[in-house]
């Protein structure tokens, strides 16, 4: 795919996001609907959740479950735009996703974090909407500190927050009621905490404990590494699974915060990434789940994965793991399912492509917004 294509890609995704004003379904947004106030056991929310996310019919309108804007969508859109703002146009369409990102900043309790705008069920957790959470605060604080909307002031007390309510000493919590350790939070909590101690005008004993904080959190996901390379979801053993964005996730800010805090684990982010190409890969069609685990769900394909495979393919390749040319070939395969692009204009949308899942700001158009600007940007594009 020459970077033409991949700039008439990102072009035509980011006017579909931004024609719909980056509203759309979401796979978690089961509980926002006026029945959810019915579903007061863990397992009923639970089962309301998954029966919205996995339904082959859409039961949001049914459910009168509307459309929303996030702010980690935003926040992923944003960083893709600034990859292309040399560009008027892209620099102007990042500062406007940052700056509204930004202003989605939590007040009160845990001023300067990010949560989600729905309540989410898990099996092993529950969180309320917008009680901040590591991930949506990573890729919302990223989305503004690459557009540079996040003033001084605003970034200390992000930093301040994110040592406060989610760092529990050792390592980097989901949420502030969460203690459970998810080795690929922890580690964007370690990446974050990284970039904000690197920071111009971050006073010093506060970047101080935002380095430590990051170290012992680094520490902890190196010690939870397997023989084989891989990292399981979470230390509990119902969180025992090995998936590939998630390992995505923690190869890419472990190698982030291993840079900035000048670290050599060369050796362990060598095994991880041997791991996950080798057993998240059907040679470039991404795996949802590793080789030999989940035989049932082999075949399943999820946007998130396949976007987060392109995106941790061009970190591959940037690092020498794979030939030049892997990420695209990992692209070729998954574009066709991504709405508004892989079929192109005019043309009849696969029944996959229609999918509310595909749909999704958050879960799918803006994290692959994010991986065609970063190969955009390999290729020396922007």
């Amino acid at each position: 795919m020459t970077t033409k294509d991949l700039e008439k890609h990102a072009e035509f995704l980011f006017r579909g996001l931004d024609d719909c004003r980056w509203t759309g379904p979401d796979p978690y947004d089961g509980l926002t609907s006026p029945v959810a106030v019915l579903a007061r056991h863990p397992f009923l929310r639970q089962a309301l959740l998954q029966a919205v996310k996995r339904s082959p019919v859409d039961l949001r309108p049914w459910l009168a479950i509307r459309p929303l804007r996030t702010a980690t969508a935003c926040g992923v859109g944003a960083t893709a735009c600034s990859r292309l703002a040399d560009a008027p146009a892209w620099h102007d369409r990042a500062r406007r996703l940052g700056r509204w990102t930004a202003q989605r900043q939590l007040s009160g309790t845990y001023t300067g974090l990010w949560g989600y705008e729905f309540d989410v069920q898990t099996r092993w957790a529950y969180y309320p909407a917008f009680m901040p959470n590591v991930i949506a605060t990573t890729f919302c604080a990223d989305g503004c500190l690459d557009t540079g909307t996040l003033s001084g002031a605003a970034a200390e007390t992000l930093a301040a927050a994110l040592l406060r309510h989610l760092f529990t000493g050792r390592y980097f919590a989901y949420t502030p009621t969460t203690a459970k350790l998810v080795h690929n939070a922890n580690l964007m909590g370690a990446a974050l905490a990284t970039r904000l101690a690197l920071l111009d005008g971050m006073p010093r004993p506060l970047a101080s404990r935002l380095a430590d904080a990051a170290r012992s959190a680094v520490d902890v996901a190196v010690a939870g590494q397997r023989p084989d390379g891989s990292w399981p979801y979470g230390t509990p053993s119902n969180l025992g699974w090995v998936d590939g964005f998630h390992t995505g996730y923690v190869l890419l800010r472990l190698d982030a915060a291993a840079t900035g805090l000048g670290l050599d684990l060369g050796t362990v982010i060598d095994s991880g990434a041997r791991y996950y190409l080798t057993h998240l890969f059907d040679g470039p069609v991404p795996r949802y789940y590793a080789a030999g685990r989940q035989p049932h769900d082999r075949g399943r394909r999820d946007p998130n994965n396949d976007a987060t495979a392109v995106r941790t393919a061009v970190w591959a390749e940037e690092h020498g793991y794979v030939p030049h040319g892997f990420a695209d070939d990992v692209l070729a395969h998954v574009i066709g399912q991504v709405p508004g692009v892989g079929g192109g204009p005019g043309q009849r949308a696969s029944a996959a492509v229609k999918q509310p899942i595909r749909r999704s700001p958050r879960w799918s158009l803006a994290p692959f917004l994010d991986a065609l600007t970063a190969l955009c940007a390999a290729r020396g594009t922007g």
